[in-house]
């Protein structure tokens, strides 16, 4: 597996905190979209070097694996991500105070911190279901 995508998300992830801890919550979709877009810019290029070289990259066994390591991850980290959203940007957008403003601020970096946890989360569950080879057994 190669790492220039998880090392672009985890930039991502540590620019996307500082952007919210300054207070610009506006800037973080506009970096997120750029971000998305450089990962899928590595992904294409490896996948069209590969194909250059007629290697097969992906087959059913890392699709069901992505699969159900993408769902493991989600779950797992799913209640953290929207706990911290509704903490932290909510309040700047519909003036819904769940806690106050100054100490929902220091929360921001916890945003990309927790978007950081589901791509561990990811990572590992694939990694324990392709040494386990659970998930093709059912």
């Amino acid at each position: 597996m190669n790492l220039a995508p998880v090392i672009l998300g985890a930039v991502l992830g540590v620019v996307m905190g500082y952007v919210l801890a300054g207070g610009e919550p506006i800037v973080a979709p506009i970096i997120a979209v750029i971000g998305a877009i450089a990962i899928l810019t590595t992904k294409y290029a490896q996948n069209r070097k590969a194909k250059k070289q007629g290697m097969v990259l992906y087959d059913e066994m890392h699709l069901a694996l992505a699969t159900r390591s993408g769902y493991t991850a989600l779950r797992a980290s799913m209640l953290t991500v929207a706990l911290i959203i509704v903490i932290t940007v909510w309040p700047k957008f519909f003036n819904i105070g769940i806690l106050p403003p100054e100490v929902a601020e220091k929360l921001f970096p916890g945003l990309g911190l927790s978007f950081a946890i589901m791509a561990i989360a990811y990572l590992t569950a694939y990694t324990y279901y392709l040494k386990s080879k659970k998930v093709l057994e059912g």
